[in-house]
């Protein structure tokens, strides 16, 4: 059974006048949704290490957007980010932890034996959200506004995906974030989701796997941008990981949990649930994806 999303952008026109915080806006898919908030009327404050092109976005597209230099690992520049935003437009409505990295060396290599090179991918890809996330919920609660946090995984976080070890792995993580914090979120009045993109016509690709990748089909960064700002103002969606593949939107959570019983076994299953009820209990029940746990 297909969970394939259609997406709606008729509602985007419910941007208008929301609070946007967003890491990583200045090139790739995010520079596509830094764009998209931006032209659905959305106050976009977006962070970037790479502040030359960040401020050349923020002046195209008026004065509602503002790019803050941000190094996701510093948890003070995050903090500043979310000040920056609050200080222009008011509190974020929503909060999208985009920003990620993956490896360019062969850190197995001899040449990199005494490196601690998978170091920076766990810093921006797995920190560096957990970070945002942290910020985005406080911020919800301290201003009583009914929050949207949404993720940038990737498929590599549901597949292995070689030879970029590392990455993976920091990409199962945030896919982790997103099931755990499904059922806490919503004591902070949030919805949390994440987009999980496959091949997308990005410089982040690489030359030589685009050139393997050849006629399947193949994301574009506007594609995913789409389908980030999708997740970020569908009051629907909750507890949703988005697998992006040709510019096509599939809901994978469902099907995880729907076929439990099927890999797991239907006793085991059973056990499980009874615990997960026990130990969410404290959450209330509006933390379920789809009122399936």
């Amino acid at each position: 059974m297909s969970n394939e999303i259609i997406l709606d952008t008729s509602i985007f026109a419910d941007l208008r006048g929301k609070n946007v915080i967003f890491t990583g806006g200045a090139s790739g898919i995010g520079r596509e949704a830094v764009i998209i908030f931006a032209k659905a009327g959305a106050n976009v404050t977006f962070g970037d290490v790479n502040k030359v092109e960040g401020d050349k976005l923020a002046a195209e597209l008026g004065s509602h957007v503002q790019c803050k230099q941000t190094d996701v690992t510093s948890f003070q520049a995050l903090k500043d980010l979310f000040a920056a935003g609050a200080e222009a437009h008011g509190p974020a409505d929503i909060v999208c932890a985009n920003a990620g990295i993956h490896e360019t060396e062969d850190w197995l290599s001899e040449e990199y034996l005494e490196k601690d090179c998978a170091w920076p991918s766990m810093q921006v890809n797995y920190v560096g959200v957990l970070n945002t996330i942290k910020l985005a919920l406080l911020s919800f609660k301290r201003s009583g506004k009914a929050g949207s946090i949404v993720l940038t995984a990737s498929v590599s976080g549901y597949m292995d995906s070689t030879p970029v070890c590392a990455y993976t792995g920091t990409k199962h993580a945030v896919v982790g974030l997103l099931r755990s914090f499904k059922t806490v979120a919503p004591v902070y009045n949030t919805r949390i989701n994440l987009i999980a993109p496959w091949m997308t016509n990005t410089p982040f690709a690489g030359d030589t796997a685009m050139k393997m990748w050849g006629e399947l089909p193949m994301n574009s960064p506007e594609g995913c941008a789409k389908a980030i700002v999708f997740a970020a103002i569908n009051p629907k969606l909750h507890g949703c990981g988005i697998w992006v593949g040709g510019n096509r939107l599939y809901e994978v959570e469902e099907g995880y949990i729907r076929t439990r019983p099927d890999w797991l076994g239907q006793e085991m299953s059973d056990n499980f649930q009874k615990g997960w009820d026990r130990l969410s209990a404290p959450y209330g029940k509006n933390g379920a994806l789809s009122a399936l746990h």
